[in-house]
């Protein structure tokens, strides 16, 4: 889900204790050798061990990671290690699907976002380092900014497309998709926004808003108790539109979080009116079912104590 920007940046960090490399140290850890061995028989480095017991895992993380464990110190490859399985588990993957299937969750957002997850990831990577108590170069985050620079080195600069002068017939699917906004300003900005979104999601521009109310209704359910869902997600994104819009260069109600906000108000005066003329609202404070709508029909009124609900 698009509200959901982000999400899987910030859960990974925390996933599970910094057991999980106690418990690697324990499993891994090389025997004492007798006195007799130590003359004749090196003494093997943990990543050697390591490799000796999970010898497919091992060539996965060094593929994954494109270095040289036996290089490394036994430190650093226990908290990589430590690290990769963590981030294994919370993308619910193997070691060699972490990247792909990483990538395939940031290509759900537009490019535009890239330096802003960039630095937001930045930002965690000590949190993180401090959280396990492990080197910042051997945490997830790491990774995660590694990846994210090289696929904003990959995109390049944004699609000329995106930028291009807007047509007549452009402008008016735009003025279809946002019948409320008039101003040709905001319009243009608009359309540089629904682009974007239109190439992210290969989709037709005059489709969006379709595609958009769709994709919402496969985690909405239509009840009424779950109504709350809306109203939520309408807060986050509207955080998220003031976030983008410097990134983006547009005002904030024209960024595609935005226009998204935009669309799921709509959605929610339909649905107001849906619970309303079918009898479930009840006011939450003395259970009324004495119920209208406000004047702009964004939230609910109780005509018996005259509480408001259901709104932002």
């Amino acid at each position: 889900m698009i509200w959901f920007v982000l999400a899987i940046l910030f859960l990974v960090i925390a996933i599970s204790l910094h057991k999980s490399a106690n418990k690697m140290d324990r499993q891994y850890s090389a025997p004492s050798p007798s006195p007799s061995s130590v003359l004749s028989t090196p003494k093997k480095t943990f990543w050697e061990i390591y490799k000796d017991i999970n010898p497919t895992k091992a060539s996965d993380i060094e593929n994954l990671l494109k270095i040289d464990f036996s290089k490394l110190s036994e430190k650093d490859v226990k908290e990589k290690i430590a690290s990769i399985d963590r981030f294994a588990k919370s993308l619910k993957c193997g070691v060699s699907q972490i990247k792909t299937t990483y990538l395939a969750e940031i290509e759900k957002y537009p490019a535009e976002l890239l330096p802003q997850m960039i630095d937001s990831t930045s930002r965690e990577l000590a949190n993180e380092a401090s959280a396990f108590n492990i080197s910042q170069t051997n945490t997830i985050s790491a990774m995660m900014i590694a990846w994210l620079k090289e696929r904003h080195e990959q995109l390049g600069k944004p699609d000329a497309n995106i930028n291009a002068p807007s047509t007549i017939d452009e402008i008016e699917i735009v003025k279809a998709l946002n019948p409320r906004v008039t101003d040709i300003s905001d319009l243009r900005e608009r359309l540089k926004s629904l682009r974007e979104m239109s190439s992210l999601y290969k989709c037709p521009m005059e489709q969006l808003r379709d595609f958009y109310i769709n994709d919402i209704k496969k985690n909405y359910d239509g009840k009424y108790e779950n109504f709350h869902y809306l109203p939520e997600a309408y807060k986050y994104m509207a955080d998220k539109a003031y976030e983008t819009s410097p990134l983006a260069g547009v005002a904030p109600d024209n960024t595609s979080y935005g226009i998204m906000c935009d669309w799921l108000s709509d959605l929610m005066v339909e649905e107001r009116e849906k619970f309303l003329a079918t009898g479930q609202v009840k006011c939450i404070m003395c259970g009324s079912r004495n119920i209208k709508l406000s004047f702009f029909k964004d939230c609910f009124v109780c005509n018996s104590c005259n509480q408001k609900f259901g709104g932002l």
